[in-house]
């Protein structure tokens, strides 16, 4: 028997030692919810949390509560929230990593990105944007940036956050999508990528608007295109990447999911608060600001998006012949 199960068992049984049907109980929610975000505080992840949880406390009457639970990816927030018993107390703010990359990047799981999840909304969509050193790589735009990076096939080299990171998967999508070879240059983070990009140490990176925006605007790295399939409204003259090459869209996202098995009552309730506070224009204009788009998908068009990321996600990591044991 599982920690869920074990948990409703024990419900169950306290309301009939009680005398009082379950319908007596008090209406959801009746006390702070705890929404667990795989990452350390101060970080766009956590920014986003922590906004929404705002809002909801107040629409809701009862404290959202953000616990950060870092490290592997989300993995340990994942499995974490997977094993809490399944009344609407606890949530996972998931991410592209968690429930799109992991399945296929880490060997052995300790979580089915599916099966152990009730997925309740999408909350938010931001794009990458391409960035390169403007001393190594004259390329002004992604068609010539596209004919230099043959041109000198093998010799330039890009950056990530690390193997399996959404930035990772970017350049590996592109090289499949234009035809390149960048060699991958893994760091353990976005902060050194960048300072190795400033550096000349590598050529070129994808990253987040939240981290190369003060560079693109002080012209220390010069901005190609962003990953989306629209401009952003933080760079409103940067190009889609898609503008030139149609078939490419890489977008990350955040999303909001309950342990499997969390009454309807409750999942409904987290929706309609989630889309509430994303239809908020201070939300929306805070998102704005990240470079990221308020979304409020429902918990069906949620989970068929999870699994299309599974699979869109699955194919370019065993391409890149990435893996996490």
């Amino acid at each position: 028997m599982n920690t869920k199960q074990i948990a409703g068992i024990a419900a169950l049984s306290a309301t009939l030692l009680l005398g009082q049907p379950a319908a007596h109980a008090q209406p959801y929610p009746s006390h702070a919810i705890n929404l667990v975000v795989g990452a350390a505080p101060g970080g766009p992840t956590d920014a986003v949390a922590r906004l929404l949880g705002k809002h909801m406390s107040k629409s809701m009457g009862v404290p959202v509560v953000v616990v950060n639970k870092g490290g592997g990816g989300g993995v340990i927030a994942s499995e974490y929230v997977a094993n809490q018993p399944a009344d609407g107390y606890t949530l996972l703010m998931g991410s592209i990593s968690t429930h799109g990359i992991n399945t296929t990047l880490y060997r052995h799981l300790g979580y089915d990105a599916v099966k152990d999840f009730a997925p309740i909304s999408e909350v938010v969509s931001y794009p990458l944007v391409l960035i390169v050193n403007p001393k190594t790589v004259p390329a002004t735009t992604v068609k010539d940036f596209v004919a230099y990076v043959r041109k000198h096939a093998d010799t330039l080299n890009r950056g990530s956050a690390g193997n399996g990171t959404s930035m990772h998967l970017a350049g590996e999508l592109f090289n499949h999508v234009a035809g390149t070879n960048l060699n991958h240059v893994p760091y353990k983070g976005s902060a050194p990528a960048m300072q190795a990009l400033l550096a000349g140490q590598i050529d070129i990176d994808f990253e987040s608007m939240t981290v190369a925006l003060s560079h693109i605007e002080a012209g220390s790295v010069r901005a190609l295109g962003v990953t989306g399939t629209k401009r952003s409204p933080l760079l409103p003259d940067v190009p889609a990447i898609a503008e030139t090459l149609p078939s490419y869209h890489f977008s990350g996202w955040l999303g909001l999911l309950a342990p499997d098995g969390t009454p309807e009552q409750a999942i409904d309730r987290i929706h309609a608060e989630a889309v509430k506070a994303l239809a908020n224009p201070e939300v929306r204009k805070k998102l704005e600001m990240q470079g990221m788009e308020a979304v409020g998908s429902s918990p069906a068009e949620f989970k068929a998006f999870i699994a299309e990321q599974i699979q869109s996600l699955g194919d370019i990591v065993r391409r890149s012949g990435a893996t996490v044991d």
